[in-house]
């Protein structure tokens, strides 16, 4: 392993230089990665730990991280657990030893000195990273032996929470649910650090027949597929109220997507905030102001956003996927009173997501405009399918296509409003979404009605 290069280096740097003791500074983190899967952004934090270290032994400074890699899934469990067996950078650069069963809880006991001696939440080497491998839902940290103790003593909650749980609209993949629920576990320092730390959602309408009779198509398809060919159709009502992940070709975004909504994480606690939850066993007399900011989070959104006429009718935005081709509006466009050309078909709408990964607090960024460093020298980083802000070289995520029942013609020179909801109930999380146009002299010239009411056609379980 690369990681296990600095150990050497390290113990060099804190040992002797020119025959004098050299005093380090040393420096701790612990870093949650919920969701962690089959482990990629485990190995990302612990190269990222390793790489930190490194800059730092300049300035004769060592850190030490502890990872804490939570997973629900018992398969990836498993195979987590057998990355630690076989990794020595997952053991703070030492040979496997033995590890508690953690993805089952009444397996770990109740003695914490136990977790200590066997791996449980121990300290790594300077410059290595200690990972901890724990099966449960992230949103359920209370019910979790380990965890809970994590939770009552502030100095093992975590600095850094890493996740991936964006969706091609930013949240349509429950990530603020997800991480609302780790931060109203109480798990987290009041100063702890998400990453991602915001995403915004962007919706633009886009024209295309091929999108819009892939979607028909799906009317004849099983409804509930697990039962098998003799399953009932879908029907066209659920075909045509279903967004769908689509790689878009065949499309035309017909104008620039404009922003819905931004989430952001952590929520911000109050200093004078006191903790209301009830753990069981807590003897901790210290407050969670982290815990109480998450308690009352509402995530339903609604937005109406209205796409003015664009004289070159989106040609910049190509199909809705890929990064804005900034040479076509330069070309030479006379525009007359109005918008010049013929008139555009609606056939739905192209959700995207621009995410800020990490903004350090002297950086200012603005949606829409990927800056990577600042005047000095801090850093920006963002991911992003919105068009406009595009990750060239990203193949993670295509955009959401929203269909419409029926296809919505535009004018020369109208305007193309859109009013999109997202909702949510004890169970459930879904999107409505409907759209008018009104023409140059302010009539309404065609309009849909309201998409997926109340979650029919469409939702996402909690």
């Amino acid at each position: 392993d690369g990681e296990l290069g600095l150990e050497g280096l390290l113990l060099e740097s804190a040992n002797k230089r020119d025959g004098a003791i050299v005093e380090v500074d040393l420096y701790e983190a612990t870093i949650f990665v919920v969701g962690a899967g089959r482990g990629p952004l485990v190995r990302e934090s612990i190269a990222a730990v390793s790489r930190v270290a490194s800059s730092l032994l300049a300035e004769n400074k060592a850190l030490i991280a502890k990872v804490v890699a939570i997973e629900k899934n018992p398969s990836a469990v498993l195979y987590l657990q057998s990355l630690k067996s076989t990794h020595r950078s997952w053991n703070g650069g030492e040979e496997y030893a033995e590890q508690l069963d953690l993805h089952y809880p009444h397996n770990c006991g109740n003695d914490i000195e136990v977790l200590n001696r066997r791996g449980g939440i121990t300290s790594p080497l300077p410059g290595l990273s200690n990972v901890t491998v724990i099966g449960c839902d992230m949103r359920e940290a209370t019910s979790h032996p380990l965890l809970k103790f994590m939770i009552q003593n502030e100095e093992f909650r975590a600095d850094i929470v890493v996740s991936e749980l964006l969706g091609s609209f930013g949240d349509n993949e429950l990530s603020p649910e997800c991480l609302d629920g780790v931060q109203r576990c109480g798990i987290l320092k009041e100063n702890c650090v998400s990453i991602p730390q915001n995403y915004t959602a962007f919706i633009a309408p886009v024209s295309s027949s091929r999108l819009y009779s892939e979607a028909r198509c799906q009317s004849s398809f099983p409804a509930h597929p697990e039962e098998g060919p003799a399953a009932p159709a879908s029907g066209m009502q659920r075909a045509l109220e279903t967004p769908y992940v689509v790689r878009s070709h065949a499309a035309s975004q017909t104008h620039p997507e404009i922003a819905c909504w931004t989430f952001s994480h952590p929520h911000p606690s109050k200093s004078d905030t006191t903790t209301r939850m009830d753990i069981e066993d807590n003897t901790s007399n210290k407050t969670n102001a982290s815990a109480e900011a998450a308690m009352k989070i509402n995530n339903d959104r609604h937005a109406h956003i209205s796409f003015r006429c664009d004289p070159m009718l989106g040609a910049s935005a190509g199909c809705g996927y890929g990064a804005l081709n900034t040479e076509i509006p330069s070309v030479d466009v006379k525009v007359k009173e109005g918008c010049e050309g013929t008139n555009v078909t609606i056939h739905g709408f192209l959700g995207s997501f621009h995410s800020v990964l990490y903004e350090s607090p002297c950086v200012k960024s603005k949606v829409g405009k990927m800056k990577q460093k600042s005047s000095d020298g801090k850093r920006l980083s963002v991911i992003s399918i919105a068009p406009n802000s595009f990750s060239v070289g990203m193949f993670s995520w295509f955009p959401l296509y929203f269909p419409l029942k029926q296809p919505l013609c535009a004018p020369e020179g109208s305007t193309v409003n859109c009013s999109v909801w997202r909702r949510s109930d004890d169970a459930r999380v879904w999107y409505e979404w409907c759209a008018e146009v009104i023409d140059n002299n302010g009539n309404i010239w065609s309009t849909s009605s309201i998409h997926n009411p109340g979650g029919r056609s469409y939702h996402v379980r909690l």
